[in-house]
């Protein structure tokens, strides 16, 4: 078998339908292929839908009760029978030639590791000006990857990996390179894929950017707030800190300074971006537009109280409550 392509989903059975209405329309890959839905202990009528497809797609639903995404991942990599894994998410929506894309990719380029195509956010809901305004300082939140419309390979030091919306994995590389249980939804950690593809990378590995694997990311009315961003960017700031934490180069880039000087295990630098970053947003709340400058602000702080009380985790202590300012942004 070619290929096999996984969605781990919980409790998002709607969602999950819109994303199957896409694949049932997707182009044959030329070899037979398979869809796993790892179900992550879903609750609601994510099992019904499933079998809504079961006469139009080559569609097995799993169960894996053990919680986090990672774990579903890796279940998925265990179930896998395809000699490729395209790998993609409950709230995606697939173009029609996504699928052909990558299995032409597979063939034309056999020694490459792992794969990547365009995802595009598309928004579920009116768009706050704000948001729209700084979607450029929003990337990551959103999961937006364009690097163009020619080929090109992804390369030991680069910066720009495929995102979980759209990638694809050689199975065997994948097998040798488990998902790590502590990232990914549900753990208050991000980046569990970039970990993956990293590692093949530094072994000598190398990725391909597939253009053609075209797909868009639905951007929920709930991400779509401050307080998403927040949470979003202190979950960003936390992976920093988890996995730059025996100095080794993290996907947001080199691990946080060591610091000589440390209060409650913290180095002192840090302990500092967090209380002048809370401080200039507390000042600077009664404006009546989110501007580029606040907004930036509101990211690093969030980031930095991530990486701290990460910090503090891995000293062996609770992470002490910092308080964020409230603010209701105009747009």
């Amino acid at each position: 078998m070619l290929l096999s392509l996984v969605i781990c989903t919980r409790n998002r059975a709607e969602q999950l339908r819109r994303t199957l209405r896409t694949a049932e329309k997707l182009e044959a890959p030329g070899e037979p292929w398979e869809l796993l839905i790892i179900d992550n202990g879903s609750t609601d009528h994510t099992a019904r839908v499933v079998e809504d497809f079961a006469d139009r797609l080559p569609i097995r639903r799993i169960i894996e009760r053990e919680p986090g995404l990672s774990n579903a991942r890796n279940r998925g990599v265990q179930e896998a029978r395809g000699r490729y894994i395209c790998w993609t998410d409950d709230d995606v929506l697939l173009d029609r030639g996504w699928l052909a894309a990558y299995a032409d990719a597979f063939r034309r380029h056999p020694e490459a590791s792992f794969f990547g195509g365009r995802v595009t956010p598309v928004f579920d809901g009116p768009v706050p000006g704000w948001f729209a305004a700084n979607s450029d300082l929003l990337g990551d939140l959103l999961a937006a990857r364009d690097l163009g419309e020619t080929e090109a390979r992804f390369l030991s030091g680069t910066r720009e990996l495929p995102y979980g919306a759209s990638f694809a994995v050689r199975t065997a590389d994948q097998r040798r390179h488990p998902f790590d249980p502590a990232l990914g939804a549900g753990r208050q950690r991000l980046g569990e894929e970039s970990v993956v593809m990293l590692a093949m990378l530094a072994e000598g590995g190398h990725g391909v950017w597939v253009p053609a694997a075209r797909a868009e990311h639905v951007i929920a009315a709930a991400r779509l707030t401050l307080g998403y961003v927040a949470d979003y960017y202190h979950a960003s700031g936390a992976t920093w800190a988890y996995l730059g934490r025996e100095g080794q180069t993290t996907p947001m880039g080199p691990p946080p300074p060591a610091g000589r000087a440390r209060i409650l295990g913290v180095p002192l630098w840090l302990w500092r971006e967090v209380l002048v970053g809370g401080i200039a947003c507390r000042l600077s709340w009664p404006a009546r537009t989110l501007s580029r400058r606040r907004l930036g602000a509101w990211i690093n702080y969030h980031y930095m109280r991530g990486a701290l009380s990460q910090v503090r985790a891995q000293a062996g202590r609770k992470a002490a409550p910092l308080g964020a300012p409230g603010v209701a942004p105009a747009g």
